[in-house]
C-alpha cells in the first residue's frame, strides 16, 4: 500500500494512489478538509512516497528529513519573510534523492502578500518540487493559487475507521473509543482532546451542567460564572452538553436507546422533561453561534441557564 497511514478517506486514497500508480503526480495539491480527519498524515504519506525510502515517513513526522519539509505559520498568519525563506530553500536542489516535497500547513493562513509570493513559485515550479497546501478553510485560499493545485477533499472519518486508529493510537478499549468516535464526529485530533487531562475536564464540566439544570436557576447561573471566560475550549464544552442533553431527551420521548451516540451515559438529569431539555438543546446552539459569530456569548450562555426552566 503507498500510503500506509491514511485510514479512510477512499475518495483521496483512489486520486493519489492512481496518481502514484501512473508515475503522473502533480506538482501542487491542496489538500482540504475538516480538522482532524487525516489531511496532514496523507501529506507526510504522498511526501515518503515520492522522495522514496524505507524510513522518509518516520524521519519526516519527526522533521528530520531534509527533502520533506514541513511548514506552519509562525504566528496568526504566514508573512512575508517566512515564506520568502521558505521559497529560498526550496530553490536548492534535493539532498538525497530526485524531488523535495514542502508541505504549508493551515495554508488559509497566507496574507495576501505572502500568498502572492508563493504564487509565483506554483505558476512555474522549479523541477523535481511538490507542493502540499494544507487548510481547513479552502474557501480563504487565494483563487489563483488554488487554480494551480489539485484539490484532494477528505471528511470526517466514519465511526468504524475513527474507533480503529482510536484504539491503535490511544490504547483505549473498544467502548470508551466508540464514546470518543461519537464525541468527536469523525475528528481524530478532537477524540484525542477528550481522551485528554483538558478534554476529560470538559466532559466534568458538562455533567456540572447537567446536574446544574436538574436543581435551581442560582446553580446554572454559578455554572455560567464558571464558564463564561473560558473561551479556549468552550465549543468543545457545548458540544459536549449538546450530545448528553441528547442522550437524556431520547430516555425523556421513550425512544429506542439504539438512537443513543455514547456507550456510558450521563450521570446527571434523569428527572428534566422532554421540553426542558429540547429548549436546552437549542439554547446550546445558539450559544456556539455566538461563539461562532464573536458575538455576545454572555448573554448566550445566560440564555442557557434560563433554557427550559419550568414555569
Amino acid at each position: 500500500m503507498s500510503l500506509p497511514h491514511l485510514v479512510g478517506q477512499a475518495f483521496a486514497r483512489r486520486i493519489l494512489d492512481a496518481a502514484l500508480d501512473a508515475e503522473r503526480c502533480a506538482s501542487a495539491y491542496l489538500f482540504e478538509g475538516p480538522p482532524g480527519c487525516g489531511k496532514k498524515t496523507a501529506a507526510l504519506d504522498l511526501a515518503a512516497a515520492l522522495v522514496g525510502g524505507e524510513d522518509s515517513w518516520s524521519r519526516a513526522s519527526r522533521r528530520l528529513h531534509p527533502d520533506i519539509r514541513l511548514f506552519a505559520p509562525g504566528g496568526a498568519s504566514f508573512k512575508v519573510e517566512q515564506v520568502q525563506e521558505i521559497l529560498q530553500e526550496a530553490s536548492l536542489r534535493p539532498f538525497e534523492g530526485p524531488r523535495k516535497v514542502f508541505i504549508v500547513d493551515r495554508a488559509e493562513d497566507l496574507t495576501g502578500a505572502a500568498a502572492n509570493k508563493l504564487l509565483k513559485t506554483l505558476e512555474e515550479p522549479p523541477e523535481g518540487m511538490t507542493w502540499i497546501l494544507v487548510t481547513t478553510q479552502p474557501a480563504k485560499i487565494l483563487p489563483t493559487i488554488a487554480s494551480r493545485c489539485q484539490s484532494v477533499r477528505f471528511h470526517p472519518l466514519d465511526e468504524a475507521s475513527l474507533r480503529s486508529v482510536l484504539q491503535r493510537e490511544l490504547s483505549v478499549d473498544e467502548r470508551r473509543a466508540r464514546d470518543l468516535a461519537a464525541l468527536s464526529g469523525g475528528s481524530v485530533r478532537l477524540a484525542s482532546y477528550y481522551e485528554g487531562a483538558e478534554g476529560k475536564a470538559r466532559v466534568q464540566q458538562a455533567e456540572d451542567f447537567l446536574e446544574a439544570a436538574s436543581q435551581s436557576l442560582v446553580r446554572r447561573l454559578d455554572w455560567v460564572e464558571s464558564v463564561q471566560d473560558q473561551r479556549r475550549g468552550l465549543d468543545a464544552l457545548l458540544d459536549i452538553v449538546w450530545i448528553l442533553l441528547r442522550e437524556r431527551w431520547v430516555d425523556a420521548r421513550g425512544l429506542p436507546a439504539g438512537l443513543k451516540l455514547l456507550q456510558v451515559g450521563p450521570v446527571h438529569g434523569k428527572a428534566l422533561p422532554a421540553e426542558s431539555l429540547e429548549a436546552m438543546m437549542q439554547a446550546v446552539l445558539d450559544c456556539r453561534s455566538a461563539l461562532a459569530r464573536n458575538a455576545n456569548l454572555p448573554l448566550a450562555l445566560n440564555a442557557l441557564a434560563l433554557a427550559g426552566l419550568r414555569r
